[in-house]
């Protein structure tokens, strides 16, 4: 039987909690930089939101970061989707 879950927020909270080799599908569709911010400018996650990095070589960065940190969390015959 295969079992689907969906789960909802902040990657890097998320994905840390995860076992290793534990997940077959991350699929993600992080804020562009620059673009559009999902939270207010009082939040206190503000500093962490993606996409309100300062330069595009920082944007990309953090998204090579996350992407080490997927590796670690997909099963060998995992995939992981990236929609920008």
């Amino acid at each position: 039987m295969t079992e689907a879950r969906y789960i909802v927020g902040d990657t890097r909270d998320v994905t840390a909690s995860l076992p290793d080799s534990s997940v077959d599908l991350i699929f993600t569709s992080p804020p562009f930089l620059a673009l559009r911010s999902y939270l207010p400018a009082d939040h206190p996650a503000k500093a962490r939101e993606i996409g309100s990095e300062s330069t595009p070589a920082e944007f990309l960065g953090g998204l090579l970061e996350l992407v080490r940190e997927w590796e670690r969390v997909l099963t060998p015959t995992g995939s992981l989707v990236v929609e920008l």
